[in-house]
């Protein structure tokens, strides 16, 4: 024996050549083995026996190669005796039993042994697993799963859920197809949450060997979850998105490492009036990116519920609702000098850092300069032939000067074709110039139905159409004129101090788009894009589209046109007109505004990505906040800029402007947590401390039976730790949940965990003391509670003595007069208010004292007071408008009725019932006058009408009937 090899060699049987590179080898050198190559599935498997490594030392042990990952392996064997080793053995595979059968060989000596291996466990059924989906689940189990394969075939059809036979659970299955079985996951709450193989049987075939693994987890529990992150830290802004992290927990507390559970969010105001926008992605490791936006600042509940399983509700997660405040982002400007009136039809441009309005009216071009404190108006008078008054018309930056083109003439209607530059050509002066003609073309397209018409002719007259610079050249589409909504595409010279406009129409490839007036265009790295604008239907009636319109400019005159791209993704536009897009930054086109199905503004705006195609919400803000024919937009400087009145003006006189990107950056998680936490952290290790310093005061019972104000310390910090408790445990997770984020995202955390341990400790060590110190101070609390309440009665009867007294007032009286009236009424205020400061106090230690129930009937009284006031003053308000605008004279006996106003109001709006006569219009009123007093009651209603009530009668009237 020269020498032993453990190399591997393949024959292909194709072209009957041997291949030995990247053959798979033997772990040791060996001689005189038996090895085989036996058939199973999905891949086959290569055994080898026995055979000798050196002189006199015979082997026993069995190598197996599978074909797939072509590694061999030493599978071990689960019971039975191990023959000796040996060398020159025969063996043959019987495929009934799934065993090796050995006979004999070479020891030192002949053998004549037969032995039996059975390999069932290796070979496998003639099928095999080679996918599950999904790959995990809750314990409870009932979760349908699909197990892919090769070589089903109908039968009875079973799968094992398992590790070892103590933890095995067998559930039957269906065959779809030969490489399809449906199932529904075991109940593994006996076991309960870990990593199982899972393994198919069919017709009792024996168990696949390709083993899946399936892992469980233990159920997701709602009030074990927890949100964290910058959507539900107090103070947030409207119209954009805040981002915020729910991290699902198991019903151990233990943090969930797969997906699929299905978590709702929704953001309401306090007043259930305004609904925000909500999204959810799953990050398929247990947690859960949210991301919504508000339309309008004002107060909101962040809700966030999870439905668990077996459950019939959705349940709220810890700390749900989330009270979070939107405060408004944009910075609003005060504006100065000229301000232009309001119109409708103007266009706003940006040039060298200034906003140039003009059109809609006959007040020409007006220029805005953006100031660090005020903006500033100026009426401009350029230089050269002015254009027509005009209005729906474009005026597109070309080459940097201001290119006017269409719209409708101010002076006679009419449609205009013309076109107009304007520059700024120093610091104050500004120039018209136009060219001197404009060259007909030969259109390449007809509207349908009809023939192109080879003779030339001139651009179409049009307004409220789409234009877009191309270099130096300006591209048209659209728009309306008196024969209809034009689909009429075309391109024009716009050069600085071109004389002659060659127009031309481009050759359009692809999609055909239906004519539209009102689309929003723009042009980006060679594309043109196009959006929405109103076209007509089948019926003939205006329809607003929301079509995405590609143009790619494949050659000096070639377009391929593109509708509705497939690869078009993100939140897409609602259908609008009249929008704006603007060039944002490089590939990107920014969308704004238009308006919308209903006829009403919308205050939104996109992002587009224009080689990947696409969409981002980027702002969502109410139409409430602008005018109702929108806002005019421009982009200076990056920022969104817009231009309203402001409610009630007649003057273009609200300037707001908004940087998206730097605000949306700003709230990037990982950006605003890294500040916010350390924060939140601060404010809770100050919290922490003054409840730990309060709570050691109470050692000392002697200072604080004579101290009150000591004692005071100790009670609220007895009452903070009650009643913020829950909230303190869930600050103190979400800063780990927070902080653990942060880490993830390479950002240095380990000395803000170790705070946040430390603090945990502490405020685990207060939550100790509490029992404590309440049980040892009660006695004392027991004694000051009681002097406490006395005084809350003694300031109740007070309370209920001036509300007698009050209603006594002179205030009740016609004859009081209006100049009297006011001084009186602001006494009152600042006496309830006084009031109320002082209920505010009693109510603060009824709290601490837990003598939450004597305060009730005072703080109903004061309530009252303050609506009565309030009552009582608007009841002033209307007299005190009445007797201006219809100069009643200062002699007032009995009723005073008009009855012009009455005529056409009082019909149908009147009742009478004891006398009372209540009629529902804000101009109607009827003034008594005499010896009497006035009963009056105030009520708004939807339509903001408010309703006067005025009842006369010779004896006083009571006025807790008010």
């Amino acid at each position: 024996l020269s020498a032993m090899l453990h190399d591997s060699f393949v024959l292909n049987l194709a072209d009957m050549t041997w291949q030995s590179e990247g053959a798979p080898q033997l772990p040791f050198d060996v001689c005189n083995n038996v090895c085989d190559g036996i058939e199973s599935v999905p891949y086959h498997k290569v055994f080898s026996f026995g055979g000798k490594k050196g002189m006199m030392q015979y082997m026993n042990t069995v190598e197996v190669m599978d074909c797939g990952s072509q590694v061999w392996s030493t599978p071990p064997v689960e019971s039975g005796q191990p023959p000796c080793g040996r060398e020159d053995t025969a063996w043959v595979y019987d495929t009934k039993t799934s065993s090796l059968l050995i006979f004999g060989g070479w020891a030192s000596r002949w053998l004549g042994d037969l032995i039996k291996l059975n390999v069932s466990a290796i070979i496998g059924p003639p099928y095999a697993c080679i996918s599950i989906s999904p790959q995990s689940g809750p314990v409870f189990g009932e979760t349908e799963m699909t197990i892919k394969g090769l070589r089903f075939k109908p039968g009875k059809v079973q799968i094992r859920f398992g590790n070892t036979e103590k933890n095995q659970v067998v559930v039957d299955a269906e065959y779809v197809d030969s490489e399809t079985i449906k199932c529904r996951t075991a109940n593994y709450e006996l076991y309960g949450a870990m990593p199982v193989a899972v393994k198919v049987s069919i017709n009792g075939e024996g168990w696949t060997v390709n083993q899946q693994t399936y892992s469980y987890f233990a159920n997701t529990a709602a009030r074990n979850c927890m949100a964290f992150g910058p959507g539900v830290l107090a103070n947030v802004v409207f119209g954009v998105e805040i981002p915020f992290i729910i991290q699902a927990r198991d019903t151990i507390n233990e943090r969930r490492t797969s997906g699929g559970d299905k978590f709702s969010v929704e953001v309401v105001s306090e007043d259930n009036k305004v609904q925000g926008i909500a999204r959810i992605e799953d990050l398929q490791d247990g947690r859960y990116d949210v991301r919504y936006s508000v339309p309008q600042p004002g107060s909101y509940l962040v809700h966030v519920s999870y439905a668990e399983l077996g459950g019939t509700a959705a349940l709220a997660i810890r700390g749900s609702p989330f009270r979070v405040e939107a405060a408004d982002p944009w910075s609003r400007h005060r504006v100065l000098g000229a301000v232009p009136a309001k119109r409708k039809g103007a266009t706003l441009s940006v040039l060298d850092g200034e906003l140039v309005l003009y059109g809609g009216d006959k007040s020409g071009v007006t220029v805005c300069m953006p100031g660090s404190g005020e903006w500033r108006w100026t009426s401009v008078t350029p230089s050269g032939t002015a254009p027509d008054d005009r209005l729906l018309h474009s005026m597109t930056n070309v080459d940097g000067q201001l290119v006017v083109f269409g719209g409708n003439s101010l002076g006679n209607g009419s449609e205009l074709a013309d076109m107009y530059q304007l520059k700024k050509v120093s610091a104050n002066n500004w120039a018209w110039s136009c060219p001197k003609s404009h060259t007909p073309y030969v259109r390449l397209t007809a509207p349908a139905g009809q023939e192109p018409n080879s003779t030339p002719q001139p651009v179409s007259g049009r307004s409220s159409h789409a234009a877009v610079a191309l270099d130096q050249e300006l591209l048209v589409y659209g728009g309306e004129n008196k024969s209809g909504i034009l689909s009429e595409l075309c391109i024009g010279d716009a050069a600085d101090g071109v004389q002659v406009v060659n127009w031309r129409e481009p050759v359009l490839h692809g999609d055909v788009p239906q004519p539209r007036k009102g689309a929003a265009a723009a042009c980006c790295q060679g594309r043109i894009v196009m959006l929405g604008g109103t076209g007509v239907n089948a019926e003939e009636q205006p329809v607003v589209l929301d079509e995405l319109v590609m143009l790619d400019i494949e050659g000096a005159n070639e377009l391929l046109c593109t509708i509705n791209p497939s690869n078009a993704s993100g939140p897409r536009p609602a259908p609008r007109t009249g929008a704006v897009m603007l060039e944002y930054m490089e590939g990107q086109l920014l969308l704004y505004g238009g308006m919308g199905v209903d006829g009403k503004p919308l205050n939104d705006a996109f992002t587009l990505d224009v080689e990947t195609l696409t969409w981002q919400r980027v702002y969502n803000g109410s139409a409430d906040l602008v005018g109702p024919q929108g806002a005019l937009a421009a982009l200076l400087d990056g920022k969104l800029v817009l231009l309203d009145s402001a409610a009630g003006s007649l003057k273009l006189d609200s300037i707001c402007s908004l940087d998206l990107m730097c605000l949306t950056n700003s709230y990037n998680f990982a950006t605003k947590m890294k500040t916010d936490s350390v924060t939140l952290l601060e404010g809770l290790e100050s919290w922490v401390d003054k409840q730990s310093h309060s709570m050691d005061a109470a050692q000392n019972l002697e200072k604080l039976s004579g101290n009150f104000d000591s004692l005071l310390k100790v009670m609220d910090s007895l009452y903070q730790v009650r009643v913020k408790k829950a909230d303190m445990d869930l600050l103190v997770e979400q800063l780990r949940e927070t902080l653990h984020v942060l880490a993830a995202d390479k950002v240095a955390t380990g000395k803000l965990e170790k705070r946040v341990d430390d603090v945990a400790h502490k405020w685990d060590e207060v939550k100790k003391l509490q029992p404590q110190v309440k049980s040892s101070v009660e006695p004392i609390q027991a004694s000051q509670a009681g002097r406490i309440r006395k005084e809350v009665e003694a300031f109740t009867t007070r309370v209920a003595q001036y509300k007698t007294a009050f209603h006594s007032r002179p205030l009740y009286k016609y004859t009081t007069g209006c100049a009297n009236a006011y001084p009186l009424l602001d006494t009152a205020a600042g006496e309830m208010a006084k009031l109320k400061k002082e209920c505010t106090q009693y109510a603060e230690l009824a709290s601490i004292f837990e003598l939450t129930d004597a305060m009730g009937p005072v703080t109903a009284a004061i309530k009252e007071l303050f609506e009565e006031l309030i009552a009582v003053k608007d009841v002033w308000d209307c007299i005190s408008m009445c007797e201006t605008q219809f100069q009643v004279g200062s002699s007032r006996k009995g009723v005073v009725l008009w009855k012009h106003l009455l005529k056409n109001t009082m019909a149908g709006n009147k009742s009478t019932q004891g006398g009372v006569t209540r009629a529902t219009a804000s101009h109607i009123i009827y003034l008594v006058s005499g010896c009497f007093d006035l009963y009056m009651h105030f009520e708004v209603h939807d339509s903001d009408c408010p309703k006067i009530l005025i009842v006369s009668s010779s004896a006083d009237m009571a006025p807790h009937s008010l």
